[in-house]
């Protein structure tokens, strides 16, 4: 498009805009602000990371002190010559190796490791992680190798270029970088302005949204290849060979879209309807056994979604299973993983992003260690889990000896030409010890907790964890249950204060698991830790949460709700129900006659319908709901209200909506945060108390 072109279209579209005030981000596009090229920094870090982002734009490059170098937090010492780490990053520290001083290369080989959370070892760090594990497996094979370890967490495509040129004062022997999770594209709200003018036309259109997914994707995919090529340089500039380790994901243990929400895209309003029938039909098919007619009706939902629904992938993929179509349903759940919207911050690598470490890969003369066929080898599956995951893609510890054990195949075939064996690697490689290994499935309990992963697989890690270390079953855990069960944030409680007492829970529980403190629905973790330890439901759940024991409950408190909208933070002042069903435990003193007092509303809704309100699975009224705001108030029979835990459920009506793509659009155009999900109701407050 000509410049002229767009610019004409961009005062027509500010003009149309200053009726509304909603002017300033047209201004900048037209005053040609600088936006976020190709293989710059990626827009990864968001919500609570966002601070990371400009500790990591601080290095500037990886300057230290005037006239010395530096690589990442390790800054030159004039007197050695060694690289130190520097307190001037110490906030740096825990997303970095645990390593205070880099020695000057000796006579060893030396390998430069580079990479992002899957290379750090996450949920192991800083005790035990895939660097270490590498070098044992060289040792065992042939001459010592030295690998030093520069992987970092939350590390994007343009810091990994950085710190690979920087490692050139390391004088390696190899790079190797083993990334590929964190290589995506912006949001839409960060368009170029030839695209701000195709995309919010995009956005109002049928399939437009698959449209722009493919776009985004392809974005993803012009990173990639930026990023290869300037790795695959920056090797060349050093002379040395580059070894780039494709990541895999967990395809079979991780759910895209969290249990209880759904990844509706917005949609007309025939279409809206049309699809919450289909897909209630699969899953009451599904839920009856039906599996053939499920699959059925959730292809119709496909049909209408365009593809651009984990939620109908997920269900597909299940209802295959039951089929023992396990192939298809390995594609359908590969094709939900690779959903790019405008909720999803969640690091995992797209199909198209791992075709171009492939290919690209090969025509820049990089040797590519390719893990899912690694995977495939050696474990005998199409559909990788938990046998080698502990969350949606950081490894537990026989993903991360396999995975090293084909890495040391390539360093030892790019540095001594020669071949080795992959189980006689994967068997020289280290385990953690029991302690480790207990500390790393618990931690992953608790994450996959709070990311909605569901009770089963949440109860998995903490049973493995116990299994592993039996003093964490019998100390450990019962102290999580304590520290995430009260109204107060954990660390202010002796229980978490003995819990990062250990070092690899300290790094996880304090730099990454209370960051989202307040977005976090509690209740689903200390469910998934009864569920693995039933004598702990002996202890109340919720001592500062018990209606008769306190006048009132808040059922739209973090405890009980998440307030994260996908997985990305919006501010609002309600909360947007994404599910045709929303859940809400709470803990009752006694039975007792109690009231609701909700306030509601349907968005868009073209005429008013009713909100089912069910107690503990038996329908205990209905709520008047419309486009505008409703507060209403209904009364709990005491009959229907148990002691202790009880669950309230509120069921959404299907009504005829307004099409809210064009509103969606100006949204797009005035520079706002965009949602392209459609939101099945709204809630401004939810409150239970004794019935007066």
């Amino acid at each position: 498009m000509g410049e002229q072109i767009t610019r004409k279209e961009l005062a027509t579209r500010l003009a149309e805009a200053i009726k509304d005030r909603a002017t300033l981000p047209l201004l900048q596009l037209l005053c040609d602000a600088q936006v976020e090229g190709v293989g710059e920094v990626a827009d990864i870090w968001t919500g609570p990371f966002s601070s990371l982002r400009d500790d990591i734009l601080g290095f500037a490059g990886g300057e230290g002190e005037a006239g010395a170098r530096a690589v990442g937090i390790w800054e030159e010492e004039p007197t050695t010559g060694e690289f130190v780490r520097s307190r001037r990053h110490i906030d740096l520290w825990r997303f970095c190796a645990n390593v205070d001083r880099i020695r000057k290369k000796g006579n060893r080989k030396r390998v430069a490791f580079l990479g992002e959370s899957v290379a750090r070892g996450f949920f192991f760090s800083p005790q035990y992680g895939p660097a270490q594990v590498l070098e044992k497996q060289l040792a065992a094979v042939g001459p010592s190798v030295e690998v030093v370890d520069l992987a970092q967490s939350n590390c994007g495509p343009w810091w990994l270029v950085e710190m690979t040129r920087a490692a050139a004062a390391l004088q390696p022997d190899a790079i190797v970088v083993f990334a590929g999770n964190n290589w995506r594209a912006g949001s839409l709200s960060r368009a170029s302005t030839d695209a701000f003018v195709q995309d919010g036309g995009l956005l109002a259109e049928d399939g437009g949204l698959s449209a722009l997914m493919a776009r985004q994707q392809r974005r993803a995919a012009e990173i990639a290849e930026h990023t290869v090529r300037e790795l695959a340089k920056a090797a060349h500039d050093m002379g040395v060979p580059l070894i780039l380790v494709l990541p895999e994901i967990n395809v079979a243990d991780w759910l895209s879209c969290p249990i209880g929400t759904l990844d509706v895209p917005l949609m007309s309003e025939l279409d809206t309807v049309a699809w919450v029938d289909v897909f209630s039909e699969a899953r009451e098919a599904a839920d009856a056994g039906d599996f053939r007619e499920a699959e059925d009706r959730v292809q119709e939902a496909i049909n209408l979604d365009g593809g651009t629904c984990s939620a109908s992938l997920e269900l597909l993929a299940h209802v295959q299973l039951k089929q023992g179509k396990t192939r298809e349903a390995s594609a359908a759940l590969r094709r939900s993983r690779d959903i790019v919207d405008e909720t999803r911050v969640l690091p995992g690598i797209f199909s198209v992003v791992a075709e171009v470490i492939r290919k690209v890969g090969r025509e820049v003369g990089a040797l590519v260690v390719d893990l899912p066929h690694v995977y495939h080898q050696h474990f005998g599956n199409s559909v990788p889990g938990r046998g080698q995951f502990l969350d949606y893609c950081h490894l537990n510890a026989e993903g991360i000896r396999v995975a090293m054990a084909g890495t040391a195949q390539a360093v030892v075939q790019a540095l001594f030409h020669s071949t080795a064996d992959l189980q006689r690697l994967v068997e020289a490689g280290p385990s953690p010890s029991p302690e480790q290994e207990g500390w790393a499935h618990l931690l992953a309990g608790i994450h996959n907790a709070h990311w909605g992963q569901g009770t089963e697989i949440c109860s998995f890690h903490f049973k493995r964890a116990a299994s592993c270390y039996p003093p964490i079953g019998e100390i450990s855990i019962p102290l999580v249950y304590d520290a995430f069960r009260h109204g107060v944030p954990p660390l202010l409680l002796s229980s978490f204060g003995e819990l990062v007492k250990n070092q690899i829970a300290s790094t996880y529980l304090m730099g990454y698991g209370l960051i989202g403190r307040g977005l976090i629905r509690e209740h689903d973790l200390l469910k998934s830790i009864v569920a693995a330890f039933p004598s702990l439901g002996n202890i109340s759940s919720d001592p500062d949460f018990v209606l008769g024991e306190i006048d009132e409950l808040d059922l739209l408190d973090a405890h009980w709700l998440p307030l994260m909208d996908g997985n990305r933070w919006y501010r609002r002042a309600f909360k947007a129900a994404y599910e045709l069903e929303s859940a809400f435990p709470f803990v009752s003193a006694r039975s007792q006659k109690l009231e609701l007092s909700i306030v509601s509303r349907v968005p868009g809704a073209r005429q008013s319908g009713d909100i089912i309100v069910k107690l503990n699975g038996a329908q205990v009224g209905r709520v008047s709901v419309q486009d505008q705001w409703c507060d209403q108030r209904i009364v709990l029979d005491s009959s229907r209200v148990k002691q202790g835990l009880n669950s309230l459920r509120l069921i959404w009506p299907n009504v005829p909506r307004a099409d809210l793509r064009s509103s969606l659009k100006v949204r797009f155009e005035t520079g706002q945060q965009l949602d392209t999900r459609t939101h099945f109701g709204h809630l401004h407050e939810l409150r239970i108390s004794a019935a007066t």
